[in-house]
Order: C-alpha cells, then structure tokens, then sequence
C-alpha cells in the first residue's frame, strides 16, 4: 500500500483538486506526515491542480456559459443579478470562493460568463491557488499529528487505516454532494 501511495500520490493530488479537492489535499498532507509523501510537492501538485481546474471551468464559462444559461430559465432569471455582482465583486469572489467546497466550479463557470477579464482573472486566481494550497496542506499536516499521536506505527496498520480513510473520504464527498443537490433543487424549485 505505501509503494501504491507513493507512486501515485501526485497524480491523486492533481487529479482530485482539479476537481474541488479539500479532502484529496487533507488526505494528501496526512500521508506527507506519516511520511508516504513530502509535503511540498504535496503544495505544488495541489496548487498545479487546482489551478488547472480552475482555468478549465473558467474558460468554459467563458466561451460556452452563454449558451448554458441561456437554455435554462432558472438560471437566465439570476443573469443579470450575478453579473452586476461579480463586476462589482469579482476580485473578492475569485479569492473566496477557493474556500467554498463545492461551489467551486460552478461560481468559475459563472465568473467565465460575466466576462470577467482573463488576465485580472489569472492574476487573481494564481495568488488565491498559492494560499488555498499551502493553507489546506498544511492544516491537513497538523491535523496529522493527532492522526501520528494514536498511530505511530503505521507499517502495522496501512492496510486497514488507507483503505478506511479512503472510503471515508469517498462516503463524506458523496453525502455531502447529495445534500448539496438536494438543497440545490430545493432552491430552484422554489424559485
């Protein structure tokens, strides 16, 4: 298993925050201090995924979010509302939304529709990757102590602890996911 993680662990920390990837750097920094993976590369393949996410749900707001919001009524109604909020805002939401697990992509893809400037928005979304990557790692390396302190030994218990903090990593994404889409419909529905 730690020859699994060791050979792989960059790729899992790039492919999972390209996406949204709290938990897959929370894990990541937990692995670097028990010592699978160095912290550091742990800090550059976040911010490299992230930021490659990033750029591709911003983008794709950009030249196809049109035609997205134009196709559902819901979403055309809140146009004009997100847009003036995002011009007068868009520094402060492209910073912050970093931190709103799973808002992410969305709130890119409308930051792409509202014709937010690409190089204010890279500008921004550098420095904002930079922070979220080195804060998240390394509260995922402190957490880690706690982790170290019940289980210093880890060669006796790998097989057991990777594979349970990999299914509830999974389970947390997936609930928390549900519970968003539903809230998410609510919402909509209600409109």
């Amino acid at each position: 298993m730690e020859e699994t993680i060791t050979r792989f662990g960059y790729i899992g920390v790039a492919i999972g925050t390209f996406i949204e990837g709290e938990t897959t750097i929370l894990l990541a920094a937990i692995f670097a201090k028990l010592g699978f993976l160095k912290l550091r590369y742990v800090i550059f393949w976040s911010f490299v995924g992230t930021f490659v996410g990033d750029c591709s749900f911003f983008f794709l707001g950009k030249y196809f979010g049109r035609q997205i919001i134009e196709r559902y009524d819901f979403l055309r109604r809140k146009a004009d509302t997100s847009d003036k909020i995002i011009h007068q805002y868009g520094n402060l939401i492209l910073f912050i939304m970093r931190f709103l697990a799973g808002f992410r992509s969305i709130i890119l893809l409308l930051l792409g529709c509202a014709n937010l400037g690409a190089a204010r928005f890279l500008f921004v979304d550098v420095a904002s990757s930079v922070v979220w990557a080195v804060i998240i790692s390394m509260l995922g390396y402190s957490f880690a102590n706690v982790v170290y302190i019940f289980v210093s030994d880890t060669r006796g218990y790998e097989k057991i602890i990777v594979p349970l903090a990999v299914v509830a990593a999974v389970v947390a994404i997936l609930l928390y996911r549900h519970f968003i889409r539903e809230k998410e419909e609510e919402r909509f529905d209600g409109d």
